[in-house]
């Protein structure tokens, strides 16, 4: 690579690690945005979204990080139903109570994120021009006619190794996408990691270009077009309700082909 793709790289893997942080932990994160609880960051939400963002604890340890959000934004109505239900929440009702009563500790709004998906969903998936690890050229008119899955991801990002075996089960499940994952990550260190996980989709590695286009750092981060090349949904993060709500709106693109 050259030097400015380097700092881009050391750059991305930085702000990465602290946009996930959160979701690192092998115990539970609720996430709680409107009132509701959900089992890490709610598909669609984000930190740019926030006006605020406060963590609050009970006697017990249990935790939630609620979300206040910024005039404008709202949690759509088809993200509501991907709540956890109230008594499956340990601490519910004390978490509840801090949260009515504005209590919790504020948490600064430091977290870089450059994903912009409102400006993104709708429109058509722009130009491209990229090499798998096989050699093959990919442009705009190979995923025409077909949903497609993109995925970005870098070996050090835990819960982009956490959620692969999961997204490689959606390639059996909706034969009908293409299935692309990019990373900045070269080809030595990319192999050993796709074949330990089991994540077949077709690779694009040592490659900046996805990156730059969409504006992405954190990770992961997974793009959904329709069979038309639009662009239907981005999520960044990984928590199981992102990737149940990822999955669902798979399949409707995959009927609706």
């Amino acid at each position: 690579m050259k030097l400015h793709s380097l700092l881009l790289t050391l750059t991305l893997m930085l702000v990465g690690a602290g946009l996930v942080s959160a979701q690192t932990a092998q115990r539970t994160t609720w996430y709680v945005v409107d009132g509701l609880f959900f089992e890490g960051m709610p598909p669609t939400m984000g930190y740019g979204k926030a006006a605020g963002i406060y963590v609050h604890t009970d006697e017990a340890g249990h935790e939630a990080i609620e979300l206040r959000l910024r005039r404008g934004a709202s949690l759509p109505a088809d993200v509501k139903p991907y709540a956890t239900p109230s008594d499956s929440v340990p601490g519910y009702e004390a978490l509840q109570m801090s949260i009515r009563g504005g209590e919790g500790k504020r948490l600064p709004l430091s977290a870089l994120e450059t994903l912009k998906p409102d400006e993104w969903i709708g429109k058509p998936f722009p130009e491209f021009c990229v090499r798998d690890t096989t050699g093959r050229e990919w442009t705009r008119a190979d995923i025409a006619g077909r949903p497609l899955v993109l995925n970005f991801w870098y070996t050090g990002c835990g819960p982009c190794l956490r959620e692969m075996p999961v997204l490689a089960s959606w390639t059996v499940k909706h034969p009908q996408a293409l299935y692309l994952a990019t990373t900045f990550d070269p080809l030595r260190s990319v192999s050993r990691v796709v074949q330990k996980r089991g994540f077949t989709f077709v690779h694009i590695v040592d490659e900046m270009f996805f990156f730059k286009l969409f504006g992405v750092n954190g990770m992961p981060v997974t793009i959904l077009v329709d069979s038309r090349g639009v662009i239907r949904c981005m999520e960044q993060g990984s928590s199981p309700v992102k990737l149940r709500y990822l999955e669902d709106r798979l399949a409707e693109l995959c009927l609706s082909k």
